[in-house]
């Protein structure tokens, strides 16, 4: 972890108020089809002074940068270790779909925040992003096709292409939650839904990936 990651995660581990400051941010943006969130916003949500999140993040990306390290930590090591199980290939990337759906489930703005981040002009957040998410879970999904290829039972496919196809199933539901009444009469997404739709990526994915 670089000087930036090393500052946030001190910040975050000792402090009650840079805590409560993540948790008001998670809240908004939940609760909003947007990640757009203002300074006074969080402090007004959290019940304190703005100037915090300058004091424990040094700005309101490095506050979203903490966000993003706190929301996809737990998921990260899950990835890791479904990487290393000794099970089939196809069944891998069924429990990784369920993983990034589940993870949207509970943080729906983070696929979003991400590319947020990725866009800043801050050249320490973007590293920071990129090495702490993106690259673990590009290595994890090609590591999960290259193990199928090896096997015998997917062929060669672009990871680059995989990651976009799959992150991008995952999270567009999220997205376009705004839809669901208008387009499908659906209030919300609830366990039925869900289920349906991580059955419905993993198909996909896997008709995608399979040898013909």
């Amino acid at each position: 972890m670089n000087s930036v990651g090393q500052k946030f995660a001190r910040s975050t581990r000792h402090s009650t108020s840079a805590r409560q400051l993540l948790e008001a941010t998670s809240k908004i943006l939940a609760e909003r089809n947007a990640i757009d969130v203002s300074l006074s916003e969080i402090a007004e949500t959290s019940g304190l002074n703005s100037a915090l999140i300058k004091y424990h993040f040094g700005s309101k990306h490095g506050l979203l940068l903490t966000l993003v390290r706190r929301d996809a930590t737990a998921s990260l090591i899950r990835l890791d270790r479904l990487v290393n199980l000794k099970i089939p290939p196809e069944q891998k990337i069924r429990l990784h779909v369920a993983g990034v759906i589940n993870t949207y489930i509970r943080y729906p703005y983070l696929n979003r925040l991400i590319h947020l981040l990725l866009t800043n002009s801050d050249e320490k957040i973007t590293q920071e992003i990129a090495n702490f998410f993106v690259k673990p879970l590009v290595d994890a999904q090609s590591k999960m096709l290259e193990e199928g290829v090896a096997q015998g039972v997917f062929r060669r496919t672009d990871p680059m292409f995989f990651y976009y196809s799959i992150i991008g199933a995952c999270d567009h539901i999220f997205f376009a939650r705004y839809s669901f009444k208008l387009a499908f009469g659906v209030n919300e997404i609830d366990s039925k839904l869900r289920e349906s739709y991580i059955d419905f990526v993993s198909d996909m994915a896997l008709r995608m990936l399979r040898k013909s």
